[in-house]
């Protein structure tokens, strides 16, 4: 015997994923995260951010 027409599973991908992103967010940042945005850039990163940000800016060599 065939399913009825309204017989099929309800996608729940969307409940799911909201789900998941409130979960997330009430654990917080990630240790690994909070290190890496809490640690300095130095004289190098420091320079890597002007020349990313003259590119983005539309200034070329």
């Amino acid at each position: 015997m065939t399913k009825h027409v309204i017989d099929k599973p309800k996608d729940r991908s969307e409940i799911k994923a909201r789900e998941y992103m409130r979960l997330e967010r009430e654990e917080g940042p990630h240790r690994a995260t909070k290190q890496l945005h809490a640690r300095g850039l130095g004289a190098r990163g420091a320079a890597r951010i002007r020349e990313f940000l003259r590119i983005e800016r539309g200034r070329e060599a």
